[in-house]
């Protein structure tokens, strides 16, 4: 749907880097989409989804902070994210993911350190529960 670039003017590796799509809200770098009609379109179709867009800036996306992802949990839904994240993001983007779930700051800095984050040493199942 879109192209990217890094800082460098180098292709963002994985989409999973650039956005994480939770339930409720949208964590995502547009500034690191070129075509300004490309991420107004994105946004916009993150919005009609129903979901809290939350933009990113290109420091935060260096920062693993688009590399998140939701988690059901026991006790309702979780944001799994690196503590290096989780720093980079304002009080204000805490807030608004705090509405719908908790933030779990998780320290991997040898894992950050090979240009990767906490999305990458998830699975995501979705599956219906068996009954």
């Amino acid at each position: 749907m879109f192209d990217t670039a890094d800082a460098q003017g180098q292709p963002v590796y994985h989409t999973n880097v650039l956005m994480c799509i939770a339930t409720q809200f949208a964590l995502v770098g547009f500034d690191l989409i070129p075509d300004a009609r490309r991420a107004a379109e994105l946004r916009a179709r993150l919005e009609e989804s129903g979901r809290e867009v939350i933009a990113l800036s290109a420091a935060q996306i260096a920062d693993f902070a688009g590399n998140a992802l939701e988690l059901s949990g026991r006790d309702g839904r979780l944001l799994a994210l690196s503590q290096r994240a989780h720093d980079s993001l304002t009080p204000a983007q805490r807030a608004t993911i705090g509405q719908s779930a908790r933030l779990l700051p998780l320290a991997v800095p040898t894992v950050e350190m090979a240009g990767g984050s906490v999305r990458c040493m998830l699975a995501g199942i979705h599956l219906a529960p068996r009954r």
